[in-house]
């Protein structure tokens, strides 16, 4: 019952706001900014199936002429030398220096 009220309250509330501010700017605002968020949105999804089609049609196209063990070589070409370029050392400063040998104190340059 408090639920009911609660919401009825909250509904009642957003039908002032929309009586006072309906025939104003704000409401023509607010419903360019859904609709171009709406539209993005959109764009965007057709946008990644237009991504996926074209991605299908490579991979059935190089199947097609058998190019997948190319592929499959240039793949393994590439994930070892990414591997190499991570195996490789990366020099190490021997002795690490403290912040006491860098920075003098007040104390230590009146001595």
């Amino acid at each position: 019952m408090a639920n009911l009220k609660r919401l009825t309250r909250r509904v009642e509330e957003m039908e002032d706001w929309i009586d006072e501010n309906g025939n104003s700017d704000t409401m023509s605002n607010y419903n360019y900014l859904v609709s171009s968020v709406r539209q993005a949105g959109d764009m965007l999804k057709n946008e990644q199936q237009n991504h996926q089609n074209f991605r299908s049609m490579v991979f059935e196209w190089m199947n097609d002429r058998e190019h997948g063990d190319d592929w499959n070589a240039w793949i393994k070409e590439k994930e070892d030398a990414v591997q190499k370029q991570q195996a490789e050392e990366v020099s190490v400063q021997e002795e690490t220096e403290s912040s006491e040998e860098t920075v003098e104190t007040p104390d230590e340059e009146k001595e």
